[in-house]
């Protein structure tokens, strides 16, 4: 299965599917080439990613791209993990290229956490400070603010591609795609990535 035949998730906005694309702690940033079903380094970060980065399914951003989507979890993943999540805010960048700041749902450090302000303050910073050097920060979304920003990047997707993807289960998506290849910079192929690479 292509990632990009994932669909955006049957509970939305409330619960989205994220496929994550660099996993948190990674200082390389990764990119799914569509048409060869790889994740492929494209550069070297000059800070670790602060949490999970990947991209909000059938959703296109006011950028006209992916809608990026950050995830806050206990422990990382790697690149092609399909994990379900839910909104609670958004990093808004004077461009439109919004991040989506989600938690891993199920996890249970975050249960408690239902909006931007109910992060810890430290983690927020890191957020901004990763993002700072790149775009001209613009404040935040709320949860509800963000619910709304993902039904308009849907919409928008809709208009583009013309039609919504059928819906699947999280099980039924994770066992389509099973583990997606990763290449490395020297072109060696690995199944996962590791925070130490």
């Amino acid at each position: 299965m292509n990632l990009m035949e994932v669909p955006l998730g049957r509970h939305a906005p409330g619960i989205v599917n994220v496929i994550i694309e660099v996993p948190k702690g990674s200082n390389k940033r990764y990119e799914y080439n569509a048409k060869r079903r790889r994740f492929y380094v494209s550069y070297k970060l000059s800070i670790s990613m602060p949490a999970d980065c990947g991209w909000i399914p059938e959703a296109i951003g006011e950028d006209s791209d992916r809608l990026d989507a950050m995830v806050i979890a206990r422990h990382p993943t790697r690149p092609g993990y399909i994990c379900q999540a839910r909104p609670i805010g958004t990093l808004r960048q004077k461009d439109g290229d919004h991040k989506v700041i989600c938690v891993l749902l199920g996890d249970e450090k975050y249960e408690h956490v239902q909006d931007i302000s109910d992060l810890d303050n430290r983690l927020i910073r890191r957020l901004v400070a990763f993002f700072e050097p790149f775009f001209e920060f613009d404040g935040w979304f709320s949860r509800t603010e963000t619910f709304e920003l993902i039904k308009h990047s849907h919409k928008r997707y809709v208009e583009i591609h013309g039609e919504k993807l059928p819906d699947k289960s999280h099980a039924e998506l994770t066992a389509a795609v099973g583990i997606v290849p990763v290449i490395h910079e020297d072109g060696q192929e690995a199944d996962l990535v590791y925070e130490d690479e």
